[in-house]
C-alpha cells in the first residue's frame, strides 16, 4: 500500500515527490522544536525538561521501559484472545515512543477509550463505575487543550516552569501512560475467551490449514 501510494503521488505530481524525497525528507529540523507542547510524547517530556539538551539517554531507557509494558500487556491479551484491547494497546505505545507526537496523532488512543469505555458497560454493575469514569475522565482531558495553558509558542525553548507546568504540560503523556497500564484485557475474568484461544478452536485451527 505505501509503495503504491508513493507511486501514485510520484506520477500525480513529480515535482513535489522529487522535492520531497531528495531534500525535504531528511530536514528533520523543519518538523519543529521537540520541546514544544505539542509533542505530547516521552521524548517531549524529557525534551521540556530541557529543551537545549535533551537527555536522549533518559529518553532511551524509557522508551525501553514502556516498550517492555507493551510486550507484557499485549501478550496477556493475546492468550485471553482479546484482539481488540492489542490493537489499542500498539496504538498506544505508538503514541508515546515517537520522537514526535503532535496532538492529533493521538487519534491513535481512540481504540483504548473505546475499549474502556467497552469493558465498562460490559462489567458487572459493582464494578462498572471506575472504568466508565476513567474513560471519561481520559476523554474529557484530550479533549481539553489543557496543555496549552503552558504553551511558550511553537519555537520557543523555555519549558514549563515548577511542577504544575511538568504535571499540566504532559497531560496527554500521561492519559498515554495510565491507558498502557491500566487498558482491562478482556477474558481474563468474567468475560470468556475468543473460540479461536480454545483447545478446540486452535484445533480446528490446525485443521483447517492442513
Amino acid at each position: 500500500t505505501a509503495v503504491g501510494a508513493t507511486a501514485l503521488a510520484a506520477v500525480v505530481t513529480p515535482g513535489a515527490s522529487r522535492a520531497f524525497w531528495t531534500g525535504m525528507l531528511w530536514h528533520t529540523q523543519r518538523v519543529g522544536s521537540l520541546s514544544y507542547v505539542s509533542n505530547q510524547s516521552l521524548m517531549g517530556l524529557v525534551a521540556r525538561l530541557d529543551p537545549v539538551r535533551p537527555d536522549r539517554l533518559g529518553w532511551g531507557a524509557a522508551v525501553v521501559l514502556v516498550l517492555g509494558v507493551w510486550v507484557y500487556r499485549g501478550h496477556r491479551a493475546a492468550v485471553a484472545g482479546d484482539a481488540e484491547t492489542g490493537f489499542a494497546l500498539a496504538g498506544t505505545v505508538a503514541c508515546l515512543v515517537s520522537p514526535v507526537t503532535w496532538v492529533h496523532h493521538l487519534v491513535w488512543l481512540i481504540p483504548a477509550l473505546v475499549r474502556l469505555a467497552d469493558g465498562g458497560l460490559r462489567a458487572d454493575p459493582g464494578r462498572r463505575l471506575a472504568p466508565l469514569a476513567a474513560a471519561i475522565v481520559a476523554y474529557t482531558v484530550l479533549s481539553s487543550s489543557v496543555v496549552w495553558l503552558w504553551s511558550q509558542g511553537p519555537d520557543a525553548l523555555t519549558h514549563p516552569a515548577g511542577v504544575a507546568g511538568f504535571l499540566g504540560g504532559n497531560a496527554y503523556v500521561w492519559v498515554c501512560l495510565a491507558l498502557l497500564c491500566g487498558l482491562p484485557v478482556r477474558g481474563q475474568a468474567a468475560d470468556p475467551p475468543s473460540p479461536m484461544w480454545t483447545a478446540g478452536g486452535r484445533a480446528a485451527l490446525v485443521r483447517h490449514f492442513t
